[in-house]
């Protein structure tokens, strides 16, 4: 079913609520385009809603943030309350030596991954398999080892633009450390 034939809303629907659900439901941030097509509303209209939505999760008295990147939302939990709640998601936490591991990664991406074993050790295979999983890093066969390098989902998750914002000394926020 695609979403025009499940759009039967009754009138008092409001955008904002169809965008919140959205958000809230997807695995993945949400393009701006769909967005407009869920909400039928117009480029500047869905700006407005969006900037709304923005402003109220910003009062102190929410737990959520909209995270905007590369024209694509999702709601996050504002840092300064992760560490009281992360337990709540046990699986979405990676342990520090994957993250040293994709952290190798994602600076010297692309990279050999017999560069990334040699920095890591051979634990780095395990962390690489897990980082695939997850769908942080993508490999290609380069003659008897892989060339690694982080994927689209690796910048919006960590919201970054490009990995020059990564390599230029740019801070990753201390929710993922």
């Amino acid at each position: 079913m695609n979403n025009s034939e499940s759009q039967d809303l009754s009138p008092d629907t409001s955008p904002r609520s169809i965008i919140e659900a959205a958000l809230f439901l997807a695995s993945e941030p949400v393009p701006r385009s769909e967005l407009r097509d869920l909400t039928g509303l117009t480029e500047e209209a869905l700006e407005e809603e969006l900037e709304d939505l923005k402003r109220d999760l910003s009062h102190p008295d929410r737990g959520l943030r909209l995270s905007e990147n590369n024209d694509k939302y999702c709601f996050r939990i504002k840092r300064e309350l992760l560490d009281r709640v992360k337990y709540l998601a046990p699986h979405q936490d990676m342990s520090r030596g994957v993250l040293r591991t994709l952290s190798v990664i994602a600076y010297n991406s692309p990279v050999l991954q017999k560069e990334v074993v040699d920095i890591r050790g051979n634990g780095a295979y395990d962390h690489i398999d897990q980082l695939i999983e997850r769908n942080f890093v993508k490999s290609e066969k380069e003659g008897r080892t892989k060339l690694l390098s982080v994927t689209q989902y690796f910048l919006d998750y960590f919201e970054l633009d490009d990995l020059d914002e990564l390599r230029e000394g740019e801070s990753v926020p201390q929710e993922y450390l």
